[in-house]
């Protein structure tokens, strides 16, 4: 029996694209051991119950890179289906603020500017991400 898209699960994602003061973003490459493991990504993590988009990344970017941002404002939500679960990634443009970013759930962590971002495979998801990065 086939899977219908209603019955693969659906996680919501609040994702960061953190700017720093030299016009650079912070990418990190995931565990390679995990799913869609060795490819990078903007980091960030499931939206929480009861949790706003914005809370949730200030959460996931303390967890993860042990940093301290301000959430600004929304780039573009994607939905994505991959072939065993559905995302949808809601994306925001963040500031660093202080602190060093450390790779505490991931297995590397970059300072990259957008043009040098093509040199770096992210999942498929990703690529509209970087796309409205090119736009705005």
């Amino acid at each position: 029996m086939c899977e219908t898209a209603a019955s693969i699960p659906h996680k919501t994602i609040g994702v960061a694209v953190i700017w720093n003061d030299l016009g650079q973003i912070l990418i990190d490459r995931r565990r390679a051991e995990g799913l869609l493991g060795g490819l990078w990504e903007f980091p960030g993590g499931k939206i929480e119950l009861n949790e706003t988009v914005e809370d949730c990344i200030k959460r996931e970017i303390d967890e993860e890179l042990a940093i301290e941002i301000e959430v600004g404002d929304h780039l573009i939500t994607i939905d994505h289906t991959y072939s065993h679960f559905r995302v949808t990634l809601i994306v925001h443009h963040c500031r660093h603020r202080c602190g060093v970013p450390q790779p505490l759930e991931c297995d590397e962590i970059r300072w990259v500017s957008l043009e040098e971002i093509d040199q770096f495979p992210f999942p498929k998801a990703n690529s509209q991400i970087i796309a409205a990065l090119r736009q705005s």
